[in-house]
């Protein structure tokens, strides 16, 4: 971000009608789950991850730009390791609890990547819902 706002701005050749639908549902992930990413050798701590992007938590809003496109980024799902992924910046906002956390969301993508996310979110699915 350029400025001191944590407004949303619009993000170009995004559509900003009022009409909004979710295509993706994202589900939290906890310290149990081991869902970290790696952007430019910081690690940060997956807050919720869906098919299409993931939320991290951060230390400030000034540590990535909107619209930033970070290359070679890690997805570290449990025991297992994704490299080599493109990521989009989408926003950085306050969460509930009062951290900050940015919206990230996955660029060209591969049909096995998006794959190996799905299973991930299935067993923190099954797992969050086995609580209730």
């Amino acid at each position: 971000m350029t400025d001191n706002s944590l407004e949303f701005q619009p993000m170009p050749g995004i559509d900003s009608g009022e009409d909004k639908v979710r295509n993706s549902f994202r589900v939290p992930a906890s310290d149990k789950d081991n869902v970290l990413a790696v952007f430019y050798q910081k690690t940060f701590t997956v807050v919720n991850i869906s098919s299409i992007g993931i939320a991290i938590r951060a230390d400030s809003c000034l540590e990535f730009e909107a619209g930033q496109i970070i290359e070679d980024a890690e997805l570290v799902l449990g025991s297992q390791r994704m490299e080599g992924l493109t990521a989009k910046v989408v926003h950085c906002s306050v969460h509930d609890t009062g951290d900050l956390q940015f919206g990230l969301a996955w660029v060209n993508m591969t049909a096995e990547e998006k794959e190996r996310i799905d299973g991930v979110i299935e067993r923190i699915k099954a797992r969050f819902l086995s609580k209730e």
